[in-house]
């Protein structure tokens, strides 16, 4: 009304006013149309996935709508790194003057190739803190460790969309394969190079040989054993840090048991699960990840898939504090549970997954109930 001019009008008249917004009206909803974010009629208005996911994460319907495009049921690591370098959201990130020259000095120090023609884009830029937040590399000057931290506070709400696009089109490897993204988000490691022992802060090149050779290459494995072995194991080397930082770690207990429903005469079957934590992680929440900027919970994903088809039932996010029960419903009808398994994954460690088969358990609870 006070400044008509900036929006292309003539003046403030209530016709004119009117007509404008009508058209932006039209044409927004007929850009999210054709992005796949809702669906419309003469009458209504309907959200589609692509719309609830933009509006659940605060993020651009070009960004969802370009995963829509781009993800599917066997996206590979470097892909997904890829995609979510290209999000809308890193459209500003800073490119300055001659910062095109550090990027190409950069994209010879990473494991996946960029664009060399694209060196002053901004997602180039992005992809490249990110594969030097992973690989661990010294960022070539205070403005990039700036940048990083931003670009890595952004990520968490970009790949937890696409996590509910590859779940809600049940896909499995897909969704586990991002969910590896995160993990690796969180550390500062790559998921399918680096051993997941160097999350532990006082790491060096001889421990990690060391245990290597005695058959560990998992802190999960780690927190499984007892002290007097792991001070055996270690050697020299300083057990007091070394025993600290295990301490940051959750050893979690997943028990899990078939229940039969009734819900209007129709018989369904849900799977109790019963998750606790068993060691001095206790009542605490809070994840270790120095690599990260920002403080995080821990949270993990309930993935009730197949493994041999590699469908995707069902996903559930949960945290807790020293214990949690819950419950994921069955597919119904239950056609074949054969390769049916349910699995613990971390969003914020490495190589803390547990995987434990629902066929299994299914067959020995009926063999105890017809004995």
């Amino acid at each position: 009304m006070v400044n008509p001019a900036y929006y292309g009008l003539e003046n403030a008249e209530v016709e004119m006013l009117n007509s404008y917004l009508s058209r932006l009206v039209q044409t927004t909803f007929e850009d999210l149309e054709d992005s796949g974010c809702i669906k419309m009629d003469e009458e209504n208005v309907e959200p589609l996935v692509l719309g609830t996911i933009a509006s659940q994460y605060y993020l651009s319907y070009m960004t969802v709508s370009m995963f829509g495009s781009n993800i599917g049921p066997d996206t590979s690591l470097e892909m997904f790194l890829h995609i979510l370098s290209g999000a809308s959201e890193y459209d500003e990130l800073p490119v300055r003057h001659n910062e095109e020259n550090y990027n190409e000095a950069l994209s010879g120090r990473v494991r996946y190739m960029v664009d060399k023609n694209a060196l002053d884009d901004p997602h180039v830029k992005a992809n490249l803190l990110f594969q030097a937040h992973f690989s661990q590399l010294e960022l070539p000057i205070s403005d990039y460790v700036t940048d990083l931290k931003s670009v890595l506070d952004q990520s968490i709400r970009i790949i937890q969309a696409m996590i509910d696009i590859c779940a809600n089109s049940g896909w499995l490897s897909a969704s586990v394969t991002c969910m590896h993204l995160m993990q690796m988000v969180m550390q500062g490691l790559w998921f399918d190079q680096d051993s997941s022992l160097q999350m532990l802060s006082c790491m060096n090149e001889d421990l990690l040989q060391s245990l290597r050779k005695r058959g560990i290459s998992t802190v999960q494995q780690l927190l499984d054993l007892p002290g007097a072995t792991l001070q055996a194991m270690i050697g020299n080397f300083p057990a007091s840090r070394f025993f600290q930082d295990l301490q940051n770690f959750p050893c979690i207990r997943m028990k899990l048991k078939v229940e039969k429903k009734d819900i209007d005469g129709r018989k369904y079957l849900t799977l109790k699960i019963k998750l606790e934590k068993t060691n001095r992680k206790q009542n605490r929440s809070r994840a270790f990840t120095p690599r990260f900027p920002k403080l995080k919970d821990e949270a993990w994903w309930l993935v009730l898939g197949n493994t041999s088809t590699f469908a995707l039932y069902a996903l559930k996010r949960v945290s807790f504090s020293d214990h949690l029960v819950t419950h994921m419903e069955l597919p119904s009808p239950l056609t074949s549970v054969q390769g049916m398994k349910l699995m613990l994954v971390s969003d914020c460690y490495v190589g803390f997954e547990q995987e434990h088969s629902v066929e299994e358990l299914v067959k020995s609870q009926l063999t105890e109930a017809s004995d």
